[in-house]
């Protein structure tokens, strides 16, 4: 059965009531999933405690079908949070208007530049941000970066900032907030020295003074499960709706944003629907990557190779649940006693709950992408910090040795202190040696025996 198309105009009345009607404020880098289960909705929910000029101008960089299909239903989307035994739906209208980047630099441009615009978010993935992951420098022989360097139309997300501000700073427009929203340390200050660098390699040095004065780089730690919509997702919705969404996504209902308290020109209201504001990131996102991402991370690269599918599939088989829970208890969350952190076995069990949750799926596959960036903040981080406990990170060795077989056996740049470890050489080669002879399972069990 056909569906109409989701619109303002045959929205129901009462979900129509509970939208936001609000100019643009702010610029969103990366629309896709994440952004629209995650800040799209929490801005949305800013919004209803403390109205205010705070709509979204969500920028995609190339998916040009999801721009056509967000225009077509007046920028309306449906979030469905999907738990162990229950779906929520809800129709978001946070986003105002939407732009593909590869076709529209200009417009991009001047939005950045508005007077109106007050924050920048980006979801661009770990990649997106074009640097080194062990200089943090950017990497100028990347082909699009060379291009956005040489002058044509900005190709990536830094490039495309760097445009914006110039613009900004010509029309001598005011302060200016860049919060990024990917799974990457210090993303705030990673940023801020991306744009820095960009400048400088431009020789636009008084362009990065400008920024220096006028722009902010908080840090942020994001969490929350948002898997890639499926045909069944999108049939879910229109029966439910009784009318197509092409933007449908789906994500877990946990939803949780902590973000650095330095802001230039105000933000919504995000502290009052949950999100928060904090001094020092550092804590927080040492946790979330250590314990969400890092479970995630050993559980694909061992799960693939054991023919698990998702993380759900991993966690319900009892070698897997045992090794997470191990893993998490014994090593991972350990090693974050230096940032006076630790969690206890309510917080394990209720994480473990989370990504076993069987009606959302969240393929390996896909966590298993780019591991080589994902890895050092995940996993080798961790153990960095447990050899100097006088802990052996043996389990994070199981983890990385099924990464290398997942793999097959890439060149993995170990920080310094792994690589200057004979204890930690000694796990991994014994590791690999035991999933090679004996297979993940029979390594796990024995695991689980020790």
């Amino acid at each position: 059965m056909t569906r109409p198309r989701l619109s303002a105009a045959r929205l129901p009345g009462w979900l129509a009531a509970d939208l936001p009607s609000a100019p643009t404020g702010i610029v969103h880098i990366g629309l896709g999933a994440f952004h629209r289960a995650h800040q799209a909705v929490l801005t949305q929910e800013a919004m209803r405690v403390a109205p205010g000029p705070w709509g979204i101008c969500a920028v995609a960089q190339r998916n040009g079908r999801l721009v056509d299909a967000l225009v077509e239903q007046d920028h309306l989307f449906t979030v469905t949070e999907r738990g162990a035994s229950d779906d929520r739906l809800r129709v978001v209208g946070s986003v105002r208007e939407v732009l593909l980047a590869s076709e529209q630099p200009d417009r991009l441009a001047t939005v950045l530049s508005e007077p109106d615009t007050r924050v920048v978010t980006l979801t661009v993935t770990e990649a997106g941000y074009r640097h080194d992951p062990i200089t943090g420098r950017l990497r100028a022989d990347d082909p699009d970066v060379a291009a956005d360097l040489a002058g044509g139309p900005p190709r990536t997300p830094v490039g495309q900032l760097v445009a914006g501000l110039r613009r900004r700073r010509d029309r001598g427009g005011g302060g200016l907030t860049v919060v990024s929203c990917d799974n990457l340390p210090d993303n705030g200050r990673l940023v801020a020295r991306l744009v820095g660098e960009f400048c400088a390699r431009r020789g636009e040095g008084d362009l990065a003074e400008w920024a220096g004065e006028h722009v902010r780089f908080p840090s942020s730690v994001v969490d929350q499960v948002v898997p890639a919509t499926t045909d069944a997702d999108f049939a879910r919705v229109a029966e439910v709706l009784g009318l197509a969404d092409r933007a449908a996504v789906v994500g877990e209902p946990h939803r949780r944003w902590v973000v650095e308290d330095d802001f230039a020109a105000g933000r919504p209201a995000w502290d009052a629907v949950g999100a928060e504001l904090v001094p020092d990131i550092a804590p927080h996102q040492a946790a979330k990557l250590r314990l969400v991402n890092g479970t995630h991370s050993a559980l694909a690269h061992l799960g693939l190779l054991a023919g698990c599918t998702s993380t759900a599939d991993a966690l319900g088989r009892p070698e897997f649940a045992r090794f997470a829970e191990r893993l998490i208890s014994a090593e991972t969350g350990p090693s974050l006693r230096r940032f006076g952190r630790c969690p206890d076995e309510r917080e394990v069990e209720a994480l473990l709950t989370r990504l076993a949750n069987p009606r959302l799926t969240h393929r390996l596959d896909q966590i298993a992408g780019d591991a080589l960036r994902k890895l050092p903040p995940r996993l080798l981080d961790p153990a960095v910090d447990l050899l100097a406990l006088g802990v052996e990170p043996r389990l994070i060795g199981v983890a990385v040795a099924g990464f290398l077989h997942q793999q097959d056996f890439p060149v993995l740049t170990l920080p310094l202190p792994l690589r200057g470890s004979r204890v930690f050489r000694a796990l991994l080669a014994d590791a690999v040696r035991r999933i090679d002879q004996d297979g993940v399972v029979a390594t796990l069990r024995g695991i689980g025996r020790s």
